[in-house]
Parts: C-alpha cells; structure tokens; sequence
C-alpha cells in the first residue's frame, strides 16, 4: 500500500501555480494537437448502438431527477436536472417507473478512484470530498483510493489491486467503483491485469473518464509534465513522466484493441461536456484546442472519448471535467475563484443517483424484483 507522504496537502499558491503554467504553455501550444501517425490501431466513431453500447440515459434522468426534486433542494449547488442533463436528439423518453429514495437495499461499497495529479493535492480537494458523507446515510459505503497523482497506468493498477485488499470486505459486500478521469484507465488495467480484483468487481462507473485517450495528452509538451512532478516533489512519488503521456489517444486505443475487460463486471458511463461560457477560466484554452475536434468536451476530454466500449451510457454532465468532481470552489473559494470559475455543481445528488441506479441494475441482473411500473417516486 502507498505510503502518503506527511506533506501531502499542497498548498493553494503551489497547487495554482501548477495549473496557471499548464495553462500558459498549453494555451500557447500552435502546432496540432496531433501528429500524423501510423502508430495506432484503425478505429470508427459511430452512434453508441452500432459500438455494443447500451442507452440507460432516460432511467439515469428518471432516478436523477427523483432525487433532486426530493431532497436535493435541501443541498448546495442545487439546479434542475434538465440544467445538469444535456438532452441529445436520440435520448428515449423516460420508462415511466417509481425510484426508490429509502435506504440501501444491497451491501454496495463505493471506491473512488481519483485521477491525474489529486494525490498530489489531497485534502486541498479531494474527488467527492463532500458527496460521500451525503450518501453513506443511505447505508452506501464508500472509501477512496489514492492513486499515484503522477504515476504511469500499470503503477496505479498495481496500487489499487493492494489498497482494495487492504480493505475489511466482508463476503456480502459488492464493490462498485467510481473512477475519475485518469482514474478510470487505471481501473481498467488493473481489471484486467488481476483477474483476482476483477471476481470482487460487481460494477465499474466511469465518470469523465479519459477511456479512448484525449488529443490534449498527445500535445501537452513535456516540460509541463516534468514542472508537476518538480513543484509536486515531496507532495506525491514521481511519475517518471509516465502519467500525461499513458493517456494519448494512441495509446489508449491500442490498449483498448489488445485486451479485453472482463466480462462479469457491469460498465457504466458518464460523459460530460459545456459550452465555453461553462468552462472555468483556466481550462479555457485546453476547451478551445479540443473545440478544433468537438466543442462537446470538458476541457480534458471529448465527449465520445469517455465511453468504455461495450458500458451502459448513464449520460452527459452539463460541467467541465473539474466541477462534476471536484469541489475547488466548496473548499478554497477565494484562493481558486479568479481561475476554477465554473466549478459549482449538484456533486452528491449525483454521486447518489449513481448508487441507486447501480444498485438497481445489479437487483435486476440478480433476479430479485424491480420497483413496479407507473407511479411516483417511492421512499419505503
């Protein structure tokens, strides 16, 4: 297991200084954001149907609004859900069913997977620092698993084999993993790197996930990556600049071409993408270099980027690839406010629609019964 070192919170002025200098050196980037290569499988984008991806998007509103009409009022960063749902044209109309607002009816724990340089900050803003609590009331257990803020993929595989079976498990408990960003092609590896971590696997719930690579890795010029690891020094291991250049597009789609995840194991996705009004100042000119391939990003990651082939799309979050995670704002706002300016969002009705959706799916895989058609929400 990783050994945190002391000094792991990082100080606001070093944690922004980092990321005003990925801006400038990013946003000053004139060439491509990628190079013409040979150097990766053939691959198509089609509609989510023709790719083995299945459409849960109008049962994830039906669940989501339930949730927020009821209590989510009650908590920060409230807004309807129709403002936190994009709509596309294809999206079904809702099936019309009750959702269970009560507490938990399985023994699911939920692992957070952080993602790119969160170690590095950890306690400045930790990925759903103030949705956990919001959803272990309703007998949801959660944890978090640090991996390595600027480590490579299969150093971060290896760490969340360990941390998961460092863990009290009992044999009931189901784990379900939430994975963020970088988090997410962490995950993956070591879902199929240890076949043993893939059996206690129920579901894997990508959310802004960088699953098929994003163009902004392929263009980020080394010296950005090498000053993260010479500010963070001290603050997380050293990634031997391994943790951008793991997540090229190239990359990834080669390793999604040469493995297979495991088939027991349900897959969930969750998108999100804004227009430029609703990106936070300072991933402004990483949204405008991957406007140049499809405005529909966050600011990290194209919107068709972050689907796991063969998951249930849940849908697309109207934020960018900070605010539908982490609570910048929440916990730092002066000190973040001039540059994280987008970063409000309904996080724990989220994290908790999530949980309940999954839960469904999987009462539903394993025979028991569904809540009846017709109706209003239910909260037994």
């Amino acid at each position: 297991m990783r050994n945190h070192p002391a000094t792991a919170t990082a100080g606001p002025s070093i944690v922004l200084a980092v990321l005003a200098s990925s801006w400038v050196l990013s946003g000053c980037a004139s060439s491509p954001l990628m190079e013409f290569s040979l150097d990766t499988p053939a691959a198509v984008l089609v509609p989510i149907r023709d790719a083995g991806i299945s459409d849960g998007r109008a049962r994830f509103r039906e669940i989501y609004c339930a949730v927020q009409r009821d209590h989510g009022q009650l908590l920060p960063d409230d807004r309807p859900c129709s403002e936190v749902l994009h709509r596309l044209t294809d999206e079904p109309g809702p099936p019309g069913r009750p959702v269970h607002l009560g507490q938990a009816r399985m023994p699911l724990r939920l692992v957070i997977v952080s993602g790119l340089f969160h170690e590095c900050i950890s306690g400045f803003a930790d990925t759903f620092a103030v949705a956990r609590p919001h959803v272990e009331q309703f007998g949801f257990k959660t944890e978090q698993i640090m991996v390595g803020g600027l480590s490579g993929i299969e150093q971060n595989a290896a760490e969340i084999r360990e941390e998961i079976f460092a863990m009290s498990l009992s044999e009931e408990e189901q784990l379900v993993f939430v994975a963020y960003s970088k988090g997410t092609a962490d995950l993956l590896e070591a879902l199929v790197s240890y076949p043993d971590l893939a059996e206690r696997t129920a579901a894997v719930v990508s959310l802004a996930g960088v699953v098929s690579g994003s163009p902004v890795a392929d263009a980020t010029p080394r010296i950005v990556e090498r000053l993260g690891e010479k500010v963070f020094a001290s603050k997380c291991a050293s990634g031997e600049g391994e943790a951008i250049e793991s997540l090229g597009r190239s990359e990834r789609l080669a390793w999604l071409a040469s493995n297979r995840l495991p088939r027991s194991i349900r897959y969930f996705s969750l998108a999100a993408f804004a227009d430029r009004e609703n990106i936070s100042r300072i991933l402004l000119p990483l949204y405008d270099e991957l406007a140049e391939v499809d405005p529909r990003n966050d600011g990290q990651v194209v919107f068709h980027d972050a689907l796991i082939p063969g998951s249930t799309l849940l849908g697309y979050l109207n934020g960018d690839h900070w605010a539908v995670a982490v609570p910048f704002g929440r916990k730092h706002p002066t000190l973040t406010g001039p540059l994280v300016t987008r970063n409000e969002f309904p996080r724990e009705v989220l994290l908790e629609s999530v949980a309940r959706y999954v839960e469904e799916e999987l009462l539903a895989a394993a025979g028991e019964s569904s809540p009846p058609r017709g109706g209003n929400a239910t909260r037994p």
